[in-house]
């Protein structure tokens, strides 16, 4: 997988999202920097398996048959099965905590909605079209994650949503997660068109799947890497 292009893609997802920003809504003159991070170079995979609506597998067998039948090579090469960490490019890229409850990355100011079970919630200032949605591959993959258009909508009756995300906190240690997931239902399969995303799997995915649902995810951890202060 290309990770050079990791933390951009993240910015198009949850956390860096600048191609629909209004730059005078989200640049701020004058921010106190608190910290400054950027990723680092060792990807650890906690955890690869096959979902459905009432198992949860992890043979790596099964897994990669369920890739071969059913994805192409460039799918597959998302998924690192049989790995516990993996080397990536260094990154330009970077993440500022701001004062005022704020966070920066690549220029982009978010902002803090507050901490859960050792994660920082961050969130979009503008607001985003909700999914419509379509096909029942469609409906799945947009309540894969935790963080999701549904979250604060569960009747999908709302017309635009803030893109949420999480960032693992350990102490003054921050790591971005990052999941990977590819949905089958019936004959309708689908890719999520942000992969990896800064998320972490839905705490009650089980309960959205139907009989012919399946749900592969990887979830993994970025290290952000704190910098020294001039």
């Amino acid at each position: 997988m290309k990770y050079k292009f990791l933390l951009p893609m993240l910015m198009s997802v949850a956390l860096l999202n600048a191609c629909k920003k209004d730059s005078s809504a989200v640049e701020t003159p004058g921010d106190k920097i608190l910290e400054t991070y950027i990723p680092g170079t060792s990807l650890e995979v906690k955890e690869i398996a096959i979902y459905t609506n009432n198992q949860v597998i992890t043979d790596e067998a099964a897994i990669q048959d369920f890739l071969n039948r059913n994805f192409d090579n460039e799918v597959k090469s998302k998924f690192y099965l049989g790995q516990t960490f993996v080397t990536i490019p260094e990154s330009s890229q970077y993440m500022q905590l701001l004062d005022n409850n704020r966070i920066n990355v690549n220029g982009i100011n978010m902002q803090i909605m507050g901490y859960k079970d050792s994660m920082m919630i961050v969130s979009e200032y503008t607001s985003t079209t909700f999914p419509a949605a379509g096909a029942s591959c469609a409906a799945i993959v947009n309540k894969v994650a935790q963080y999701n258009p549904y979250t604060d909508c569960p009747d999908g009756a709302c017309s635009t949503y803030r893109k949420t995300s999480p960032l693992i906190t350990n102490g003054v240690n921050f790591y971005a997660p990052l999941l990977t997931y590819v949905v089958k239902s019936g004959d309708c399969i689908t890719v999520p068109k942000e992969t990896p995303m800064v998320n972490v799997k839905n705490f009650d995915l089980q309960s959205h799947l139907e009989v012919i649902d399946t749900v592969l995810i990887q979830y993994a951890k970025l290290p952000m890497i704190r910098q020294g202060k001039n």
